[in-house]
């Protein structure tokens, strides 16, 4: 508790003045002994105990209410943890965040969730002194400051947050405090304070990075911070959750299915109309059932153009969260998918050679017409440049690479690159754990299994991945079927696993690695190991691998990616330094690209996107590679944080300086933050009742005394 005028607490001493009255009116009686009233005294000092104690209780109501009328007029309030609060007239540093990441674009009655925060946080800042400074930013991922300093200028402040719009980035408050706690540095005025504005989505949590906050915030104790929840009225959100291709190679004028996947997180069943649109033209309409908080797919038959590129995007009828409401999608339409075919260790038989099976199942009519356009070469004897030419690598058993040679191919990975890698030969297991996967994965091969005494089945464990879309119950029961007796035993932990064995360990595992993927099959796909060779889903399983790897890496590095990512897409080999690069946006704006001829393959990189929609790298003038951009899938999810359970996350281990601002009224909920919640109302009430009961004890002691 604090008082606003503590001048006034030196009334207390009127409390005195009771007292006194009370010592100098005391009635003083002479003793007369008279015989026949001997036999009262008893009762006489039972009576004079109970009328002291009476004035005594008298003193005490009297005291108390003047007490509390003093109290009163000092305007105590009530602080509780606030005591830190410096006296009024103080000059402060004030720094407004408000929220615009993504969530804050839902629709309120007046505008957005945005806009009534904006307005809430001109509203504080038009409640400072002339003497206060302050500095206005946003935040979403990272704190982005509106002005280079602290003014004291409220309506440049003004200006600059009426010009600013609302962004499409994922929300990371924790982030964004940290660095403005580094911000605050600027600050000239010791006393200074943080002001959260927004929705305060309810998102992941560094656990780490929560507790360094809390541990600096407790370790300035001039420093305040506020945090203001703005939010729209509970509605029921639906969105485009997903839009997926066929995870294999697309051929031109072929129909495909795309997938698409909806959502709504209200909780009852929902019906929505659903729009697929390609090239600007709505060329597809269905509905989707959705059941209560959850999520429906769909598959929309599309034909593909000549080989090139299909754009397009799905829609669903705009709700009050309108962002998640459409999903951009690029499909990459193209004739063959060059592989790099890297051979390993000699086999002495032609049924131990893996590239007789596996160049069988990517060209199996041997004529190079297939799907694939293959070019082999000894892992040893690597081309390097050769890399740049190929979609994705196949990589069967190899040896004695070299250092130069398993440096390009780390970065080959690294960049972006796919690579299926099988190792099955006893002989590679020393090699490959103590060369070849160190370079990529903390993978390591486990002790050789081989011979005629036994084998093992594989075991589907990822029936969802894009590389087994259209796996039916009988196609995979056809893979399970098949048996192996050469393999090794992969630990389960360095990525995802796509096939185990019967007896545990993983046979297939897809690992990341930088901006590329691993996919490892621990077994010799041969037939001196097995029949999975002679079984109908070697070809599709070893096509539906390779083009996987080609498809989500290959020419584009990331064709579908979210706001505030990166825009990278692989060069095309020979590209000339005088070329005319640049990166078109969506609405018909332009910036520049800048040409990573470092990397390998070389990289053209357009920076971070900054919206939804289309984005087309064009090298002079013509079209290269397009990137679908959307929106962040974390700002969908409609959950927030009340601000108590920010503050106990920011505020842990003693940061008390931590205050949630409640109310209808931002100013007022400052107001009582500041100074506290006001007691002189309650103090007044106090010392009347004191009075009332002054007035009745009082009486009756009068009558006492009377009788």
């Amino acid at each position: 508790m604090q008082f606003l005028q503590p001048a006034f607490l030196l009334g207390l001493a009127a409390a005195a003045i009771p007292i006194v009255l009370h010592f100098l009116h005391r009635r003083r009686l002479d003793r007369i002994p008279f015989a026949p009233l001997r036999f009262l005294e008893v009762t006489h000092q039972r009576q004079s105990r109970r009328l002291r104690f009476r004035r005594l209780l008298l003193l005490v109501l009297r005291v108390a209410a003047v007490v509390c009328v003093v109290l009163a007029l000092a305007r105590p309030t009530l602080t509780g943890g606030l005591n830190w609060l410096a006296p009024e007239g103080t000059a402060l540093s004030v720094l407004l965040m408000v929220d615009d990441s993504a969530s804050m674009r839902a629709q309120t009655a007046g505008g957005t969730v945005f806009d009534a925060a904006k307005a809430q946080a001109a509203a504080i800042a038009r409640g400072l002194s002339d003497r206060d400074e302050v500095c206005i930013a946003t935040f979403s991922d990272h704190l982005h400051p509106l002005l280079d300093d602290f003014v004291r200028d409220a309506d440049l402040v003004l200006g600059a947050l009426a010009e600013r719009e609302c962004g499409w980035r994922r929300s990371d408050t924790i982030t964004s405090l940290g660095e403005a706690l580094d911000w605050m540095g600027r600050a000239s005025h010791t006393r200074r304070e943080i002001h959260l504005i927004g929705d305060i989505q309810r998102t992941g949590i560094d656990s780490l990075a929560a507790a360094e906050l809390a541990l600096r915030l407790r370790g300035d104790p001039d420093l305040h911070l506020f945090l203001r929840r703005v939010e729209a009225e509970p509605f029921v959100n639906r969105r485009v959750k997903a839009v997926e291709g066929p995870a294999t190679r697309l051929r031109p004028t072929e129909t495909v299915e795309l997938a698409v996947e909806v959502g709504q997180d209200g909780d009852r069943p929902l019906t929505v109309p659903l729009f697929l649109e390609v090239d600007g033209s709505k060329v597809g309409e269905t509905e989707s059932s959705l059941p209560p908080a959850g999520s429906a797919r769909h598959a929309f038959a599309v034909t593909l153009p000549e080989e090139g590129e299909l754009t397009g995007v799905v829609r669903l009828r705009p709700d009050r969260y309108p962002p998640d409401d459409q999903r951009w999608f690029v499909l990459e339409v193209t004739g063959r998918i060059d592989v790099l075919v890297l051979t390993g260790l000699p086999q002495s038989e032609p049924r131990r050679d893996p590239l007789l099976f596996v160049g069988a199942a990517l060209d199996p009519g041997a004529d190079g017409r297939g799907d694939f356009a293959l070019t082999v070469q000894e892992a040893a004897r690597l081309s390097i440049p050769s890399l740049q030419e190929s979609a994705v690598v196949v990589a069967l058993d190899p040896y004695e690479l070299g250092a130069a040679r398993l440096a390009a191919l780390g970065d080959y990975l690294r960049g972006g690159g796919g690579m299926l890698l099988f190792l099955g030969d006893p002989r590679e297991r020393a090699y490959a754990n103590e060369k070849l996967l160190p370079q990529w994965t903390s993978a390591r091969l486990g002790p050789f299994r081989g011979g005629r005494d036994g084998s093992e089945h594989l075991v589907m464990a990822a029936p969802d991945h894009p590389a087994f879309t259209g796996f039916g119950e009988e196609e995979i029961a056809t893979l399970q079927e098949a048996r192996l007796r050469d393999f090794y035993r992969l630990s389960e932990d360095a990525g995802r696993t796509l096939l185990r064995w019967t007896d545990g360990g993983a046979a297939v595992e897809e690992i990341e690695v930088g901006e590329g993927r691993l996919i490892v099959c621990a077994f010799h796909p041969t037939a001196a190991s097995g029949d999975l060779p002679f079984s109908p889903m070697f070809l599709p399983l070893v096509q539906r691998l390779t083009a996987y790897l080609a498809t989500t890496t290959g020419r584009r590095l990331a064709p579908m990616v979210e706001v505030g990512e990166p825009l990278v897409v692989t060069a095309p080999a020979g590209l000339e330094a005088s070329a005319r690069l640049r990166l078109r946006l969506p609405g018909e704006r332009f910036q520049t690209v800048e040409l990573d001829g470092q990397a390998l393959p070389p990289r053209l990189r357009g920076g971070e996107a900054a919206s939804p929609g289309l984005y087309t790298f064009e090298i002079d003038d013509r079209p290269w590679a397009t990137v679908a951009v959307n929106v962040p899938s974390s700002e969908s999810r409609r959950s927030f944080h009340d601000p108590k359970e920010l503050k106990e996350i920011v505020a842990r281990g003693g940061a008390t300086r931590v205050r949630a601002l409640e109310g209808e009224d931002v100013e007022k909920a400052l107001e009582r933050a500041r100074r506290g919640r006001p007691l002189h109302r309650w103090f007044l009430l106090l010392a009347a009742l004191l009075l009332a009961a002054e007035s009745l004890l009082g009486r009756r002691i009068s009558a006492g005394e009377g009788s």
